[in-house]
């Protein structure tokens, strides 16, 4: 009887020791799959967040949102400001809208993110459009918009003092009153963008006309500095 209860003491003590032991490998797997999830995986691959953070700043792209835009063609997103780097085998469709948020003049590429992705694409397959905007409202037109007054760019003091010029490509929405109200850069220049802009927004305009009615169109203009 002694060793009959000895023996089932040893089961008993086996049988405890393998239920906390599992125990305690399950809450050492779960804290390490937690860890994996904020940091990246067990080979120490990086997190989305941290690749976008890792972009977002070596790149100088701010904080803000970008702007919208459209794919006029499909585009696998490249991981350099050259449109001849590695391809990311990330694949853009057409008509896809994306955000674009910095120009690369002199590469004529810009930096963009696509469904949590980040990459560059060619500035020629891109429109930029506002979601929200009169863009929605533009109209066909047979008598195109006229200026009324001149384009007067102010040459920004920094820009001219450091020898940038060059030309400045806008799609511009002027209204049925003749303003110029949305102006997006298609292809701009770091230091001259803003005073494009103004230039452009600043001029007056006759009205664009379809079967005789005035109505609200988008054009492109350059703007020479």
């Amino acid at each position: 009887m002694y060793y009959f209860k000895k023996i089932l003491f040893l089961i008993l003590f086996l049988v405890l020791g393998t239920t906390i032991t599992q125990s305690q490998t399950t809450e050492t797997v779960a804290e390490n799959v937690d860890s994996v999830s904020e940091t990246g995986d067990a080979q120490g691959t990086p997190t989305k967040s941290q690749l976008e953070k890792e972009f977002v700043a070596k790149y100088e792209l701010g904080d803000k949102k970008g702007m919208t835009a459209k794919m006029l063609d499909q585009f696998e997103l490249r991981s350099a400001p050259t449109c001849t780097s590695a391809k990311t085998g990330v694949l853009v469709p057409n008509g896809e809208i994306i955000h674009i948020y910095k120009y690369f003049s002199e590469e004529r590429c810009w930096a963009v993110e696509y469904d949590d992705n980040w990459g560059f694409v060619k500035d020629v397959l891109i429109f930029p459009v506002s979601v929200n905007s009169t863009a929605q409202k533009a109209s066909k037109f047979d008598e195109p918009p006229q200026l009324k007054t001149q384009i007067k760019p102010k040459y920004p003091a920094e820009a001219k003092k450091k020898g940038i010029k060059g030309k400045v490509f806008i799609k511009v929405y002027i209204d049925e009153n003749g303003v110029a109200t949305e102006a997006i850069i298609l292809r701009g220049i770091d230091g001259l963008n803003q005073a494009a802009i103004d230039a452009v927004k600043k001029a007056k305009y006759k009205p664009a006309k379809f079967q005789g009615e005035v109505v609200g169109v988008w054009v492109n203009l350059s703007i020479n500095f």
